[in-house]
């Protein structure tokens, strides 16, 4: 199988050689390494092109800045356009791959063909003093015994339940959901959604990678914020919308079609909760939609957000 990485950088400078260095050196190596650069401020593309010529790896591994800013899910979806692996892994920045990354994964991928995308466990480590805290809720679910987990459509399992950076996924199941992205939808979403919806979602216990929290890490800060939470819940019901729209095209059960419409009429109530305050919705909200949300603290946060105006 050959294996390739998709990478999207931006002011990475400060740590990405030392990622770079990881992908390297793998037990199993690595066949293409793809990175684009979103017009980084910093000394990311200096440092990019030096490793690369300092390692003698043109022509496997590429490096493109854009043209213009993207933003970091369409520039992962551009990076991740760009690959023509069998096997393709998403990768951060910032983070270590543990050295055996490439090889354990792999290993699973080969063995079991009905994954479809194959997530794992990481190792987090602070890198400055403000680093966020990973997700307590994330942690409690590693098991550390390297196990495989097939995680099925369920209320829980339409909200994405790991971090990207440990994704790998099949290219026969990328070129089933390509036509489906849209600008924008964050690149894990997306993959995680649509393989939910083939069945194809799967977890390995097993920590993959060192995963560095910083001050500027962007998927850990929280959406506390009245204008964070609307852009957040905007984004959710598109993606939301979309992946009904995908179930539908495959020709997913009835139940699985309600379960989705019944996250999109919820996603609509919050935002009519905060924007329009319509506290009222916050009845129907906990009696009747719990399960459509990630975690149910936020109803009481939605709903002080919304009498705050």
């Amino acid at each position: 199988m050959k294996i390739s990485v998709a990478m999207a950088t931006y002011n990475g400078a400060k740590y990405i050689a030392e990622q770079l260095d990881s992908i390297l050196y793998q037990t199993r190596s690595v066949d293409e390494v793809i990175i684009c650069d979103d017009c980084s401020k910093d000394e990311t593309a200096e440092v990019v092109e030096n490793y690369i010529k300092e390692h003698k790896l043109e022509g496997s591994w590429k490096f493109e800045v854009n043209e213009k800013n993207l933003g970091y899910a369409s520039n992962f979806a551009k990076a991740l356009s760009k690959t023509d692996g069998d096997l393709v892994f998403f990768c951060d920045q910032d983070d270590i791959w543990i050295e055996d990354r490439i090889e354990k994964m792999a290993e699973v991928m080969e063995k079991n063909p009905e994954v479809a995308l194959l997530g794992s466990e990481f190792e987090p480590f602070a890198s400055t003093a403000d680093a966020p805290k990973p997700h307590g809720w994330e942690l409690k679910t590693f098991r550390g015994d390297g196990s495989l987990e097939h995680l099925k459509f369920s209320a829980k399992n339409v909200f994405i339940g790991c971090q990207g950076c440990t994704m790998c996924m099949r290219r026969d199941f990328l070129n089933k959901i390509k036509n489906y992205w849209y600008p924008g939808w964050a690149h894990d979403e997306y993959v995680w959604k649509l393989a939910l919806c083939l069945d194809g979602l799967y977890f390995y216990h097993a920590a993959t990678l060192k995963r560095r929290l910083h001050s500027n890490n962007v998927t850990l800060h929280k959406e506390h914020k009245k204008s964070q939470r609307m852009k957040y819940l905007t984004e959710l019901l598109k993606s939301h919308e979309q992946t009904l729209k995908f179930a539908k095209d495959i020709g997913l059960s009835e139940d699985k079609i309600h379960l989705l419409e019944r996250n999109i009429k919820a996603t609509k109530m919050r935002i009519d909760l905060i924007d329009g305050r319509k506290f009222f919705n916050t009845i129907p909200l906990t009696i009747g939609f719990h399960d459509c949300y990630h975690k149910c603290r936020a109803i009481p946060v939605e709903l002080v957000m919304a009498l705050k105006g």
